[in-house]
């Protein structure tokens, strides 16, 4: 008998724990489910946008700067959209068109999967046929390196030049690609929407990524960077996004990118920590671009943190564009 009190003694603490963690479970999951249904309501798209038909969906752009012989073209990164190349686009405006558009699954363009690599080359093909933008020069930053890379390999002769920021093209397996599936629902959306809902977190989150000497991030700026995260859709085609590897080509690829029609560059930040050391250099040799463009005190943001630096970049190779275009051909 007292062998069986204290074996019942014995079991009280452990059924104690348990009764504990499931009522704590039960609360964390009527709590999640509670923040769910008051936040379910998506952001409206601003007004006063404009957008262009690319296939299935319905692209945002935004244009600067007169018609000339050879349009710049600005693909963003992940978690980005228009805004982040408005300070790059000013500065180039005055001497090429500019014009840049948020990626399917980013920004103010309609949600429509798949999010691979070849359907965001499919839909810069598209923009390009829709905004008659011929011979252009593309600009992609980060992920948007690897939307040009697959572009300039699917459709040859159709880009003038190709300008890689913070970005080395390349498809590698995102870290926490568990993580969407890992964390099960309602936690999953709870957990996502507690970090976009936080300005605070954002703007903190966008500093450490923007590295060193990045300006801080205006109430409208801050907008920009939270409103596109806060549409419907927007959460379903993020996760999607971390859920597989990042876009972007196999490095044996990537090396067919290099033309002697394409003239091409590279420009990083000295600090971005995003991209493997030496990044910069092997990116420029495998696409056949002159040594890199290394902006001292800048993290993977440049073309934020240094909007001049990277349009000198871009201006150096459209000189490059119409001095091969200029001069006369063989015999």
């Amino acid at each position: 008998m007292r062998r069986v009190l204290r074996l019942r003694r014995a079991g009280l603490p452990r059924t104690a724990l348990l009764l504990a963690a499931v009522c704590v479970l039960a609360s964390v999951t009527a709590a999640s489910v509670a923040y769910v249904l008051a936040t379910d309501t998506p952001a409206p798209v601003p007004s006063g946008l404009t957008f262009v038909r690319t296939g299935p969906m319905m692209t945002r752009y935004q244009a600067w700067g007169a018609p000339s012989s050879h349009p710049v073209v600005l693909v963003h990164g992940a978690f980005e959209s228009v805004a982040t190349w408005r300070p790059v686009a000013r500065l180039l405006s005055p001497v090429a068109h500019v014009e840049a558009y948020d990626l399917e699954g980013y920004g103010y363009t309609e949600h429509v999967g798949p999010y691979t690599t070849a359907s965001l080359a499919a839909q810069l093909a598209a923009f390009l046929d829709a905004r008659h933008l011929v011979h252009p020069v593309l600009v992609g930053h980060s992920l948007g390196a690897g939307v040009i890379a697959r572009f300039v390999l699917d459709h040859p002769g159709r880009a003038a030049g190709v300008v890689f920021v913070d970005g080395d093209g390349l498809s590698v397996t995102f870290p926490g690609t568990w993580v969407p599936n890992a964390l099960p629902e309602p936690f999953r959306t709870a957990a996502y929407r507690a970090v976009v809902r936080n300005r605070a977190l954002l703007s903190t989150i966008f500093g450490l990524a923007c590295g060193p000497n990045c300006p801080t991030l205006t109430p409208a700026q801050l907008t920009d960077v939270q409103r596109p995260l806060l549409v419907a859709g927007a959460e379903q085609a993020l996760l999607a996004y971390v859920s597989r590897p990042v876009v972007g080509v196999t490095e044996g690829e990537l090396i067919h990118v290099a033309s002697p029609s394409l003239a091409a560059a590279v420009v990083f930040g000295a600090e971005d920590n995003e991209n493997a050391p030496g990044a910069p250099t092997a990116t420029a040799a495998r696409i056949g671009a002159p040594p890199p463009v290394v902006i001292p005190g800048c993290g993977h943001l440049s073309l934020w943190s240094h909007p001049g630096a990277v349009a000198a970049v871009v201006t150096g190779l459209l000189a490059r564009v119409a001095a091969s275009a200029s001069s006369p051909g063989p015999g």
